[in-house]
């Protein structure tokens, strides 16, 4: 978008009537009601607002999720909002999503051949989980421009395209690995919420704050830079959600994108987490326990730290769980295992070493299995109601693949509900566009976004055609 489209739409405000910046606390009695679930509790209110920002229709929040794979972030999110449009690739992630939510509203195919025309509106939130294989590789080149996490900027251009003819959701949420923080991907991501005229901050959440599984993520928190966010942030960050990496990550950033962050208040969990007697089946479903020879094997390829810990749970008697992983330790494959009731990071299952092998001592006996896909989505927070593929592979890649439950139902229940409950309360656009964006900046911003999407698209175009 030029200076001249970008003064267009300043006038198309002004006609409307965009209004400026409420004082904080004004106007509340005309806050929407929206504490309930059933529809029928919702209070009605206006279609939208003018500018770039989608008012409350119905009452209903609504969502899209982008990337779903088997919809653990529409399980997290639903008991506040409602999907109206979710898309994966993966033909056998599509068939567990439809098998538990439906099909009507679920659309297989590349996000680049989806267009913003398309989707349904409106939304008040966009999630967006995009494949993360290439974010574990330092720069630019090797991260948010490689072939399966560039996948981001299809979807940028969606948001983009919303954003023009004002229906770009006001709340975005991208969720992703940490290494995402590292190199110049961050930095262009954030450059990319900021042409999307968005203001942002973002979260590492760890799983096992909730699970008994070591799952750290990073949650980017983007919200449409007219509303007033006073409420939902900090002058310093949550230490709990903060580790130094999310830290430096932030120091990286050019002053004008500074600017935009913003370090948002998040309560933290209290209480004990579900303990893994809970998560472990008795009868396990498409695993079965290994030989003697077989466990004695792993035990085998333990240095002898790892095997004194077996050793010990086997002394202290009555009934331990621990998980044992395959490393290349000094070129030699070594196995090791944790007895502290923690799982460490599911994976998705490319090899044995991905795979977890849970080892159980029960009355000074040791035993060994891989986890089963229906333990595997217990860690993730999965209710057992939730169908899962018949075939190992399938049903544990759907549940590796996907993002912890309870983090999503927490950060929508502390953070996204409220935001989004305040800002489309609030009304119309609060600030106008000029006032709260430096507009050449955000022109910058925005034909390098531009570029990076057209460059992706490209050399995508280029790999399918060799």
């Amino acid at each position: 978008m030029g200076m001249r489209a970008l003064g267009r739409r300043r006038q198309v405000q002004k006609e409307k009537g965009t209004r400026k910046a409420k004082a904080k606390g004004n106007d509340q009695g005309a806050r929407i009601n929206l504490t309930g679930r059933s529809q029928s509790d919702f209070a009605s209110s206006p279609d939208m607002i003018q500018g770039s920002v989608v008012r409350q229709e119905s009452g209903v929040l609504k969502f899209y999720d982008f990337f779903a794979g088997a919809g653990m972030a529409t399980l997290g999110l639903s008991a506040r909002w409602d999907c109206i449009w979710a898309n994966d690739i993966d033909e056998r992630k599509a068939k567990v999503y439809a098998d538990f939510f439906g099909r009507g509203h679920f659309v297989r195919d590349d996000v680049a051949n989806i267009s913003a025309a398309s989707l349904p509106k409106p939304a008040h939130l966009a999630w967006a989980s995009f494949p993360c294989q290439d974010l574990s590789l330092a720069g630019w080149q090797r991260g948010l421009s490689a072939e399966r996490s560039g996948a981001f900027w299809p979807f940028w251009r969606i948001m983009h395209d919303l954003l023009e003819v004002g229906q770009r959701p006001p709340i975005v949420v991208i969720e992703n690995v940490a290494g995402l923080l590292y190199g110049d991907s961050f930095t262009g991501l954030c450059e990319a919420l900021a042409a999307l005229d968005m203001q942002f901050g973002a979260l590492v959440m760890d799983a096992r704050r909730f699970l008994p599984q070591s799952r750290p993520r990073v949650f980017v928190v983007a919200v449409d830079a007219g509303w007033n966010v006073s409420d939902f942030e900090d002058s310093k960050p949550v230490e709990a959600w903060t580790p130094d990496n999310l830290v430096n990550a932030r120091d990286r950033l050019p002053d004008n994108l500074k600017r935009l962050w913003r370090w948002w208040s998040l309560a933290v969990p209290k209480g004990r987490v579900k303990t893994l007697e809970k998560i472990i089946e008795e009868a396990p479903t498409l695993v079965e326990w290994h030989t003697t020879a077989e466990t004695k094997a792993l035990l085998d390829m333990m240095d002898e730290r790892n095997r004194e810990k077996v050793k010990k749970a086997v002394r202290s008697g009555g009934e331990h769980i621990g998980f044992l992983y395959k490393r290349i330790r000094n070129e030699v494959q070594r196995a090791e295992v944790r007895f502290d009731g923690i799982s460490g990071c599911l994976r998705t299952p490319k090899g044995g070493s991905s795979r977890q092998t849970v080892v159980i001592v029960r009355n000074g006996r040791v035993r060994s299995r891989l986890l089963s896909p229906r333990e595997a989505a217990r860690l993730m927070g999965v209710p057992d109601k939730f169908k899962l593929p018949n075939t190992y592979n399938d049903a544990y890649r759907a549940m590796g693949d996907g993002v912890a439950v309870p983090v999503v139902s927490w950060l929508s229940e502390n953070l996204l509900f409220p935001l989004a409950e305040k800002g489309l309360a609030d009304g119309e656009v609060a600030i106008e566009l000029g006032e709260r964006t430096d507009l050449n900046h955000l022109l910058d911003y925005r034909r390098s976004s531009e570029r990076r999407a057209d460059e992706w698209l490209m050399s995508q175009r280029l790999r399918n055609s060799l």
